[in-house]
């Protein structure tokens, strides 16, 4: 009778607990979506609670569209917990979203377990050979491309691939590294998106077939050229043409990390702890501190041309994750001009990407994806 008795109260105390989390969760949204009503008020904006508009809002807070509202010195958001939970909110409302729409995404692929996605550091040295082997091509033309079809505040797409419009970010990096060298794998299965990892492509479809219907019907492409994960998985772990190094709260850390030509994702969490992947973007320049990103679809379908990406929130709900590209080098011949000699020595540049010597001491907030957080 005893140990039922203590059975009972253990499972009180623990039905509390989680009572206590529940209504806690359910506070913090409430009281996030107050400050955002205060945000949108202020602002005088048209916006009601679900509409498309105010789904893009969501959007837009995730991306630091809106630093009044997110930002350190909001007046609308007192403290870093606050902030966290504007982010926590939007970050909920966008998987809610994404759940009603999974079917009619231009492709998308599930983004799997913790254990589903490790691979081993042996497994990526010992296939890095292959790459450097197999893909030729430069970060410059990577680059070029990208700044080539962007254009900040407004809207610029190459008429040779398809426009997904408010979902283009990762057709839009696919295409980057495509004129940066990496070639495409794989020819579709005869109507819109292929989902698969292990075939990178877009077609045009001269000839859909008649069951072929809706949107897009004249494209066909893999999930790995479209949505973040895929594209993720087909470049760092079914193939070595990039490592993905982790993730981080920190701008700075990303800076150290990574360089132009490079690629950042962002990954929100869902309310069962999970992390989705749901943006892509290209490093296009930096500086001594700060990286600046490209990319297509921000919250109102816009391009962003060398944002910083510190301007991106990061917290609780939302973080970087980071991909180094493997280039290969493209080395330029030597050009002896009149007087010179090939016998003179040689002097080493200086390393263009030194670590930074004043802001932290180590980048030790980069975390092998995936982990936990912190």
């Amino acid at each position: 009778m005893q140990l039922t008795k203590s059975a009972i109260v253990l499972f009180l105390i623990m039905a509390s607990a989680i009572a206590q989390v529940i209504f806690t969760q359910a506070d913090s949204g409430a009281d996030a979506e107050k400050m955002i009503i205060s945000y949108i008020e202020a602002k005088g904006l048209n916006i009601e609670p679900g509409t498309e508009e105010y789904t893009a809002l969501m959007k837009g807070i995730l991306l630091g569209e809106h630093p009044e509202l997110t930002g350190e010195n909001s007046t609308f958001a007192s403290s870093a917990a606050e902030r966290n939970q504007i982010l926590s909110y939007a970050a909920t409302h966008m998987n809610n979203l994404a759940s009603q729409e999974y079917a009619t995404s231009p492709g998308q692929l599930a983004e799997p377990s913790i254990s589903e996605v490790q691979l081993s550091t042996f497994e990526r040295e010992q296939s890095l050979q292959t790459t450097i082997t197999s893909v030729s091509g430069n970060r410059s033309e990577a680059i070029d491309y990208a700044y080539a079809w962007s254009t900040a505040g407004g809207t610029s797409r190459n008429p040779a691939y398809p426009d997904f419009g408010a979902d283009d970010c990762t057709n839009f990096i696919s295409q980057a590294l495509h004129a940066g060298g990496f070639v495409m794998v794989g020819s579709g299965d005869g109507c819109k998106h292929e989902e698969t990892n292990v075939e990178w492509y877009v077609n045009a479809n001269q000839s859909p077939p008649l069951w072929c219907l809706g949107e897009f019907r004249d494209w066909e492409w893999s999930t790995s050229w479209s949505v973040p994960w895929p594209f993720r998985d087909y470049m760092a772990h079914q193939n070595s043409y990039a490592i993905e190094l982790g993730w981080t709260l920190d701008p700075y850390v990303a800076e150290y990390y990574l360089k132009p030509g490079d690629v950042v994702q962002l990954q929100y969490k869902d309310a069962s702890g999970n992390w989705n992947s749901y943006h892509t973007m290209i490093v296009t320049s930096e500086d001594s501190y700060e990286l600046y990103v490209t990319y297509h679809s921000n919250a109102g379908g816009l391009d962003e041309v060398d944002k910083p990406l510190s301007s991106i929130p990061t917290g609780d709900s939302q973080r970087y994750v980071l991909v180094q590209i493997l280039y290969v080098e493209v080395y330029l011949p030597l050009v002896i001009k009149d007087g010179g000699t090939m016998n003179q020595q040689e002097t080493s540049a200086p390393n263009p990407y030194p670590a930074p010597e004043s802001l932290y001491e180590a980048p030790s907030q980069l975390v092998p994806y995936p982990g936990p957080m912190p």
